[in-house]
């Protein structure tokens, strides 16, 4: 079995490097192909009534990006958008606030859908395997959670679960297919379920995985889930649980046995950790909001400008917001 790469080629985030001018065209396109229809559907009347907005959705979209590839504040945010875009395309910062929580967090899933569909149309053919994972951002916290220790941490609810979905190639590039956020002690296996769903619902997508393995750890354990995952036409690599005392019965679950000791594939497993850490490294794993649909849409954005540095790295259009400070 050929041997991946141990650092993938695309490894590092560097958020702060995107071309934020093409990162408001790729807003404005996916606002005008999808993003609208979003919007209509979640809100039929909503939309048609009030007075027109003076700023679209796609300098929202970007500003909210910009906002958490710096890790800025909203007046900061201003500031620093002003400079960029010009006074007259930027709202104020309250502004900015309102349209913020008017944003449903479901545009930014699809949002990341959009931009993860991309990067499947160039790569399919590469694709080697997926894994699923969920993982956690802290918000409404003065302190960092690091000062606690054993149970203690069990008893902070200010934290954004999302479940992501990551494809790997052969060569060791990996990308986000999707992903999805959910409360503090949301359930793993259902946002997954979802997710697998969401798979089945999509033709392309459907096509360009059937047959893959699937990677997930013992959190997905789950028949329903391993059913799923079987309809869509994958095989699930998915670690069982089993004791000396309690013995593995179901069918479904002794064929996971059996993949993962006929493969080695599932050492890799922990790449996704990999993905998780580049994210926080660089953006942060900390939500400067007491909101927690902010600290969703927060969430959600750092995952897409992962796969935007995919992407704008396969279009050669990777630059620095100022030249002089990485040269």
């Amino acid at each position: 079995m050929p041997k991946l790469r141990k650092k993938p080629i695309l490894s590092g985030m560097k958020a702060k490097r995107l071309n934020f001018h093409k990162v408001l065209n790729l807003s404005k396109t996916y606002m005008n192909r999808r993003g609208q229809a979003v919007l209509v559907y979640l809100y039929p009347f909503k939309t048609k009534r009030g007075r027109p907005k003076k700023y679209p959705d796609e300098i929202i979209l970007t500003l909210l990006f910009l906002q958490v590839a710096w890790n800025l504040s909203f007046r900061d945010l201003e500031y620093l958008a002003v400079q960029i875009f010009g006074r007259e395309n930027i709202p104020d910062f309250s502004t900015y606030y309102y349209r913020l929580k008017q944003l449903p967090s479901i545009l930014l899933v699809d949002f990341l859908n959009f931009v993860s569909r991309r990067l499947l149309g160039k790569y399919h053919k590469e694709l080697r395997f997926l894994i699923i994972d969920g993982t956690g951002f802290k918000y409404n916290e003065i302190y960092p959670l690091k000062i606690l220790r054993g149970k203690e941490i069990k008893e902070v609810k200010s934290h954004v679960k999302v479940v992501v979905l990551s494809v790997h190639l052969k060569d060791g590039k990996r990308f986000i297919l999707t992903a999805l956020p959910g409360e503090s002690y949301a359930s793993e296996v259902k946002l997954g379920e979802k997710i697998v769903r969401w798979l089945n619902e999509r033709g392309f997508i459907w096509r360009a995985l059937k047959g893959k393995p699937f990677l997930g750890d013992k959190a997905y354990d789950s028949i329903k889930f391993i059913e799923l995952v079987l309809l869509v036409g994958l095989k699930p690599y998915i670690k069982v649980r089993e004791t000396l005392r309690k013995g593995i019965k179901s069918e479904i679950r002794l064929k996971c046995k059996e993949l993962l000791e006929s493969d080695e594939i599932y050492r890799f497993r922990g790449l996704i950790e990999s993905i998780f850490g580049e994210v926080k490294q660089d953006v942060g794993s900390y939500e400067k909001t007491k909101s927690f649909h902010i600290a969703q849409l927060f969430v959600l954005a750092k995952f897409i400008l992962f796969n935007m540095g995919v992407l704008f790295f396969v279009w050669m259009i990777f630059q620095t917001l100022s030249r002089g400070e990485y040269d």
